[in-house]
């Protein structure tokens, strides 16, 4: 920055970038900035016509066009490639010559491919493509080709955006007649098939298949919005006949006869007026009893997710309905009879029948939170003490079988449990504390000094 602010007198920094927003700010405001745009087609082309009248070439613009696009917007390319072009082939460079030796497509091949697409020839469209693979030609290069075509002739269809297409007026003409052809649905759906295409190229392992199946996709679109139009159109009796209308017209039709008849046999008003509710209820009846699609509602929800509404199938709906069967045939039911005085053997015993049946159940977690434990009688009361928190609230969540399955096998109605977590033997409640790698050193070095010691002889640090 030193030296941009203040340069030597007789020294001038020139900065090329392609990239400008990834230079700093500060040096940007340190600089004079002059933007170069690339060259245009149009330029570039009557820049080569000028070339080419002073040294006595015939060119064609449309080869002269090419050239320019071949060069990408760099003039120093495209004189590369005039001047080898006529070394080459003399002083008369037709557009066939240059498309040839710049090993470039021309236009007349896509204009064969869309055409072969619009008629949804496949069989043609494919042995073009392998035509040009026979000629030397990349199937990538012909793939972003073909996008480029197409977005020509998305351009040519509004004559505002034939500025954004550079070509000779003849070519125009030509673009601008076959997208007279094809409609938007097409070239849209056309640009879309190959854009996609374009970025699975590199990682696909039949590229060839891959652009062949692009041609057929293409090839099927106006066959697929043919079909969608055709089956948008409603036919002309789709609104005369509605379905629903022929089915209640012979169900009224013989319901009002016997209300016709039975009107002028009374003569006395009151009477009809009372016989015409008779039959309107009549009606409603006969149509509830078509109306019963009971055998779609047999999967019936099971389990916990009953209270969600949602249905199970196959194993998971026997499953559940099996620990339904379970729960609802044990139901824990304590029995006034239990009065006997537990004991710890009865206790301990219980607990080992609990602990093989949840073994056999394979919940290997509450079984070694089990075994764990420790388990004491105190009175009426079980008090079992376990190892951690998380033992605590895995026993509680079982407490309920637990109690019962206890109750039940010592006889003891009015029994109790106590789930505890043990206190330290130190008699420090606190949470435990996890130290890093120095303050572990510095707890042993408060109980060694000559640990310290140690260290400083060596000359460690402490990291």
């Amino acid at each position: 920055l030193k030296t941009l602010e203040e340069p030597p007198a007789h020294a001038v920094f020139i900065l090329a970038t392609t990239e400008k927003h990834k230079i700093l700010p500060t040096i940007l405001s340190r600089c004079q900035i002059f933007d170069f745009h690339r060259i245009t087609v149009s330029a570039m082309v009557d820049h080569l016509n000028g070339i080419a009248e002073k040294e006595g070439v015939i060119a064609s613009e449309q080869g002269l066009h090419v050239i320019a696009a071949k060069a990408d917007g760099a003039l120093r390319d495209s004189l590369s490639m005039f001047d080898q072009l006529v070394a080459f082939a003399g002083k008369n460079l037709t557009y066939e010559i240059v498309t040839d030796q710049l090993h470039v497509l021309d236009h007349d091949t896509y204009f064969e491919v869309v055409d072969f697409a619009l008629c949804a020839n496949i069989p043609d469209t494919l042995l073009l493509f392998d035509n040009v693979l026979a000629r030397g030609f990349d199937a990538h290069h012909f793939l972003t080709g073909l996008g480029s075509h197409l977005r020509n002739l998305m351009v040519c269809r509004d004559e505002k955006t034939l500025k954004l297409f550079d070509a000779t007026p003849e070519v125009k003409g030509k673009y601008s007649e076959q997208a007279a052809k094809a409609d938007l649905y097409f070239v849209v759906g056309a640009l879309d098939v190959v854009n996609e295409a374009d970025t699975q190229y590199r990682t696909s392992q039949h590229q060839r298949l891959l652009v062949e199946l692009v041609l057929m996709k293409i090839c099927s679109l106006q066959s697929a919005e043919k079909k969608k139009t055709d089956d948008l159109i409603a036919p002309p009796g789709y609104v005369v006949s509605p379905a629903p209308a022929p089915t209640p017209a012979p169900v009224a039709a013989p319901k009002p006869s016997p209300v016709l008849e039975s009107t002028p046999a009374p003569t006395p008003e009151p009477e009809p007026v009372h016989v015409a509710p008779a039959p309107t209820p009549a009606p409603p009846t006969p149509k509830a009893t078509p109306l019963a699609p009971s055998p779609k509602a047999k999967v019936k929800p099971t389990g916990l997710l009953r209270k969600k509404g949602v249905n199970l199938a196959g194993k998971s709906a026997a499953m559940a309905k099996s620990n339904e069967s379970k729960s609802s045939s044990n139901e824990q039911i304590l029995d006034p009879a239990w009065t006997e005085k537990p004991t710890d053997d009865a206790v301990k015993d219980a607990l080992n029948l609990f602990v093989e049946a949840q073994r056999k159940a394979d919940r290997i977690s509450l079984v070694a939170s089990l075994t764990m434990c420790e388990v004491k009688l105190e009175g009426n009361t079980v008090r079992c003490e376990v190892k951690n928190a998380l033992q605590e609230e895995q026993l509680n969540s079982e407490r309920a079988g637990l109690l019962f399955h206890l109750r039940k096998h010592t006889k003891c109605a009015t029994l109790e449990l106590s789930v505890k977590t043990e206190e330290p033997e130190d008699g420090n409640e606190g949470p435990k504390i996890f130290l890093t790698d120095k303050e572990r050193y510095l707890e042993m070095a408060k109980k060694n000094p000559a640990l310290d010691d140690l260290r400083k002889r060596l000359d460690l640090d402490l990291a």
